[in-house]
């Protein structure tokens, strides 16, 4: 094995681990959003700690191996290596701005006289989905731009087309089925 293909399997593996962290911090988000109390929001402040250290670390050999794939491929030059960094580093920024708020959120859970309303309030907080929404839409557009290595404008187009499908999905609503709505639709 070479040292580009092990570089290439470690750079893998950490998207991956990425991705994991996405996942897991959409259904922890989707059932801070659920809970109507402290004690309902309480558990699932629990992952926030190990969940922010693991997406750290594999953001940080993400960004670090895929400069040595594109430095080993001689492609700074390129367009595509210079986007997929600004996606790595919008992601970051919008990384952080969560664990911030999510760590808000978890000391408030510790404080002795909480007020439940007021942590109500804070997960549902629409910045929390559309950051999620948004970081997702990164990975997709920055593993396009890696995977079609395109120009300059359709670089720019898919970290554009990437936020904006983030932020707009983010803020459609998902309605839930009640029983009399189940009811309506069979009745048709």
């Amino acid at each position: 094995m070479t040292i580009y293909a092990a570089v290439l399997f470690v750079h893998a593996i950490a998207v991956l681990v990425l991705t994991a962290g996405l996942s897991i911090e959409a259904w922890m988000l989707f059932q801070l959003r659920r809970a109507t109390s402290a004690s309902a929001i309480r558990p699932w402040t629990g992952p926030v700690p190990a969940l922010a250290l693991a997406s750290i670390a594999s953001l940080i050999i993400v960004f670090v191996t895929g400069a040595y794939l594109t430095e080993s491929l001689q492609a700074w030059d390129f367009a595509w290596p210079r986007f997929a960094v600004l996606e790595i580093v919008l992601f970051a920024l919008f990384g952080a701005l969560t664990g911030s708020r999510l760590r808000a959120v978890r000391r408030l859970c510790a404080a002795a006289e909480n007020n439940g309303s007021e942590l109500v309030r804070r997960v549902q907080s629409p910045f929390l989905k559309i950051s999620l929404s948004v970081r997702i839409w990164i990975v997709v557009g920055t593993t396009l731009i890696t995977a079609a290595k395109p120009g300059l404008g359709e670089s720019l187009g898919i970290v554009v087309t990437s936020l904006v499908v983030g932020v707009v999905s983010a803020l459609v609503p998902f309605r839930r089925r009640t029983a009399r709505s189940t009811e309506l639709s069979n009745s048709r």
